[in-house]
């Protein structure tokens, strides 16, 4: 099978968290693979995740991508980073759990 993605990917086990709506809960996810154009991401009921959301790397430090959905399955997502890694203003609200320091 000839390998159409244009950047290399690196496997990796990622906890992270996906964001719908400001008035919407976060959802857990696993980081499986990740690239500088896109990953792949375990979810439960992936299906029902919308076409595009935001993915919260790091809640110690705001750390977000805005993703757009190549394919999905069940339990799965492929995303596309739609936007450059970027930090949520400190001042910006956020339901993303923080870790214990």
């Amino acid at each position: 099978m000839k390998e159409k993605r244009k950047t290399t990917r690196r496997v990796l086990r990622y906890a992270a968290f996906i964001g719908t709506g400001a008035d919407m809960p976060l959802r857990g996810c696993i980081v499986s693979d990740i690239s500088e154009t896109g990953a792949k991401l375990d979810a439960e009921k992936a299906e029902e995740l919308p076409n595009e959301f935001q993915l919260l790397l790091s809640g110690r430090c705001g750390i977000y991508r805005q993703c757009h959905t190549v394919w999905r399955t069940s339990n799965q997502i492929g995303v596309h980073f739609a936007s450059p890694a970027e930090r949520a203003p400190s001042n910006a609200p956020s339901k993303m759990p923080r870790p214990a320091t």
